[in-house]
């Protein structure tokens, strides 16, 4: 990851000479480096599965993704250099995932406003468009969800919280979207204790079934350095991938977020709004002046 650290102490270095740095238009992952009163409902016994065997994946709410940010669907477009870089990476934890059987991707910045959020719906989109692939989103951030924003639907029914406060299976609180097809969990409705109820075996069990199930399970947490629930939650996973903000996150930062994390348990950094990127000129160049030449 030394490359990432290089172009993070670089950008330091620029911005302490100019303050008055752009904002880029687009969320865009560039760089990835291989690699309500609430009381829990007791756990029982004798029906701890969290998810049922057969999870019947598209018999729950449908919603596509006409309302979705334009951000969003430039990334699901085949033709857009965002949307091969998002490609990129899903090559890369593919894999991985040959490599080493990782199913549960968490996905989690050093703070607010990274963009992992939008990189963790974006990946859950394009992992969705290889044929036959049984991909779910969950949104564990249950201190400020928002990933239905970016998918364009009110998420605000049940979701994460629900389930693991027992008052819903998994499979019924899943919504599906279509074209392409996933399954999103929302985070439900905020509990005045999320940091306790993800420390319930109810997590872990909901984890490993959906790993069972699905090809991909992709978990949206909280930023790891505001707030101890993503501690909580990255061990459950099979490898983290760090979201981190071109030209503003501090180093530092980085390296703390690494050393709460575990080096061994980082899937990756995903460099993310950098203004420009040299492979971005040559996917213009080949797909489309060579396209005006015919």
């Amino acid at each position: 990851m030394s490359e990432i650290f290089n172009f993070l102490k670089k950008t330091e270095a620029e911005r302490r000479k100019n303050r008055l740095v752009p904002e880029p238009a687009l969320n865009v992952p560039l760089e990835e480096s291989p690699l309500h009163e609430f009381e829990e409902a007791p756990l029982n016994p004798e029906a701890r599965e969290t998810v049922p065997a057969e999870i019947e994946i598209c018999k729950g709410d449908r919603f596509d993704l006409t309302g979705a940010s334009p951000q969003l669907r430039s990334v699901l477009h085949s033709l857009t250099a965002v949307g091969e870089q998002f490609r990129l990476l899903r090559s890369r934890l593919a894999l991985m995932q040959k490599q080493s059987g990782i199913k549960t991707v968490l996905i989690t910045s050093t703070a607010p406003g990274e963009g992992k959020t939008f990189t963790a719906s974006c990946l859950a989109g394009v992992f969705a468009q290889e044929s036959g692939k049984r991909v779910v989103l969950i949104d564990a951030d249950l201190r400020k969800s928002m990933s239905g924003r970016n998918f364009g639907i009110d998420a605000a029914g049940s979701g994460l919280s629900e389930v693991l406060r027992g008052n819903i299976e998994f499979g019924g609180a899943l919504l599906t979207s279509m074209n392409p097809e996933f399954c999103f969990l929302p985070a439900g409705p905020v509990p005045p204790n999320p940091s306790e109820l993800l420390s319930s075996p109810r997590l872990e069990q909901l984890l490993r079934s959906a790993a069972d199930y699905f090809d991909w399970v992709i978990v949206d947490s909280p930023p790891i350095l505001s707030i101890s629930d993503t501690t909580i939650i990255a061990p459950l996973c099979d490898t983290v991938l760090l979201v981190v903000r071109a030209s503003s996150t501090p180093s530092k930062l980085v390296q703390e977020s690494i050393d709460r994390i575990g080096r061994d348990h980082i899937g990756g950094v995903v460099l993310n709004r950098q203004k420009q990127v040299h492979s971005s000129r040559y996917y213009y160049e080949y797909y489309y002046r060579s396209s005006k030449r015919r």
